[in-house]
């Protein structure tokens, strides 16, 4: 009997400890993800843009609620989408809000940014049997990523902007409505009454939409950086 209860005893303590380790290397782990999210979260609000066009891909990925692998891969697909211009990075900006706006309208699942990005038939520059995405992002890309979740988020495009004629194509579908036109990329809007367009634009009609021409900067003292 002895012997039997020391055994136990023994057992216990084992279990006991692994279940202590593992306690304490998970709260290691999240004080370790504290801090550095509480690092990046202090550079970010206490620097201005054109110091956060230049931060790590880590940071801006965090800015935008991403991890820094579906940022990544959300900049390559905006880099190869998108069109390269000294002036402005306005068709970046509008390649990437597009993606978010599709994002959040229920009409067209799924709802994350690696699914959104992989849907079959969407994006030219993502392998449609692989779902990979080759092209180099560039300082541009990135930041066109974190000004259009700016712009959705302070609704300053139409939701419903959720399409548009990649380059190579022309013209505008017929069966949308005309928005933008910037860099070869023409963009379109679908009338939608999902939940989100609805409370985002509840008084929306697709005759009132208006041609979006105001152009998209880089941050002062900031010069072009594409591929």
């Amino acid at each position: 009997v002895h012997v039997i209860l020391r055994h136990k005893l023994l057992s216990l303590l084992v279990i006991l400890s692994v279940v202590f380790l593992s306690v304490g290397n998970v709260t290691a782990d999240m004080i370790s993800y504290t801090a550095r999210t509480d690092k990046f979260e202090l550079m970010w609000n206490n620097a201005e843009d054109s110091e956060r066009y230049y931060m790590s891909t880590d940071i801006k990925a965090y800015a935008c609620g991403l991890t820094t692998s579906e940022f990544i891969f959300f900049a390559r697909v905006v880099e190869g989408e998108g069109a390269d211009s000294d002036a402005d990075i306005t068709d970046k900006v509008l390649v990437a809000a597009t993606v978010l706006n599709r994002i959040n309208c229920s009409s067209w699942p799924p709802t994350t940014v690696m699914g959104t990005l992989q849907r079959p038939g969407q994006f030219e520059v993502v392998d449609q049997e692989t779902g990979e995405c080759h092209c180099a992002r560039s300082l541009d890309s990135e930041w066109a990523i974190v000004i259009a979740y700016r712009m959705v988020a302070n609704n300053e495009l139409d939701c419903h902007m959720v399409y548009y004629n990649a380059i190579g194509f022309t013209g505008y579908s017929r069966s949308m409505t005309d928005y933008a036109y910037f860099g070869g990329n023409y963009f379109s809007c679908i009338p939608c009454d999902c939940a989100h367009c609805t409370a985002t634009e509840p008084d929306w009609h697709e005759e009132d939409v208006e041609m979006l021409t105001d152009l998209i900067y880089r941050p002062d003292g900031v010069g072009p950086n594409y591929f």
